[in-house]
């Protein structure tokens, strides 16, 4: 007997602090993707699928499978790192914050570090390098004017991450709560694009300097992080940041190892990115749990 199990939109899943606007369909086809952990009877994990043994559906429409891959992809860690003025007094510890999480992260997840003071600035495109990234760290400077956030994450998902086939993408972001600068004429496409990311498998982890309270940058981050499921913390003082970006680090490791035991099912999509789905496996006797956030459920 089959064992199916309805999955809703994947915007329903995002924080009720959020409410970002429907994505649309693009028209195109591309690669999406969704997360099923599969168990007997006993509740064992079963570890012997394929993608011919799972089917899915999009709004009623079938779609083959054509990738189930068990456990986690290795990650593509965009690090956004604030160097405007509403951090600049802080520097010193954000520098130690990255390099402390790039000592705690594991060598197979590929990172690039990007600034946010007064424009967008690639310091480091995604390498393993660790001596590449945390000497681009180290050296770190004042941009001084208004941080860029939310075009920085939707030009880097552009460059780096749509294109990052079989990597789990993920944003870790530090940044200061003050004057956010970006175009203003991306709130719609922002809005559709948080909405898009839980079906996308995109994570967000975030630790905002709470210096004045209620800034765009602060908002924006706590979006990201609650959408996603990652993390989200602020800060007062900036000389705990990192053992906060220690934490984030942990988190990613613990997420690993959650996704173990949970299959990566992609299929060809010309609908939503958010659309709703259902994904069954012709075996009895089994349960299914499905997903569009990956790492701890």
């Amino acid at each position: 007997m089959k064992a199916i199990l309805a999955m809703i939109a994947a915007a329903s899943l995002a924080s009720s602090a959020a409410r970002p606007a429907q994505s649309r369909p693009s028209g195109k086809s591309r690669a999406r993707q969704v997360f099923v952990s599969v168990s007997d009877a006993g509740a064992a994990p079963v570890l012997d699928l394929s993608p011919a043994d799972f089917e899915v559906k999009e709004a009623g429409v079938q779609r083959p499978a054509t990738r189930a891959t068990l456990g986690a992809d290795a990650m593509r860690i965009v690090m956004v790192a604030d160097t405007s003025d509403g951090a600049a007094a802080a520097l010193t510890h954000i520098r130690a914050g990255l390099l402390t999480f790039l000592d705690a992260l594991p060598p197979e997840h590929e990172v690039m570090i990007v600034s946010t003071g007064r424009q967008t600035r690639v310091r480091v495109p995604p390498t393993i390098d660790r001596k590449k990234l945390k000497d681009a760290a180290a050296g770190l400077f004042s941009d001084g004017g208004a941080t860029v956030l939310t075009d920085t994450v939707l030009e880097m998902d552009d460059r780096f991450l749509r294109k990052a086939d079989h990597r789990w993408p993920v944003f870790v972001i530090v940044t200061g709560d003050g004057t956010e600068g970006s175009t203003g004429a991306h709130e719609k496409q922002f809005d559709q694009w948080i909405a898009a990311m839980p079906a996308r498998g995109i994570t967000a982890h975030a630790v905002v300097l709470k210096y004045k309270g209620g800034g765009t940058p602060e908002i924006i981050a706590s979006h990201l992080a609650q959408t996603s499921g990652g993390i989200y913390e602020f800060i007062n003082t900036s000389n705990s940041l990192p053992e906060r970006m220690k934490g984030v680090a942990d988190r990613i490791v613990a997420d690993t190892k959650a996704m173990a035991t949970w299959y990566t099912v992609e299929f060809q999509s010309d609908g939503p990115e958010n659309g709703p789905l259902e994904v069954g496996v012709a075996r009895s006797g089994i349960k299914l749990r499905i997903s569009h956030r990956r790492g701890a459920q």
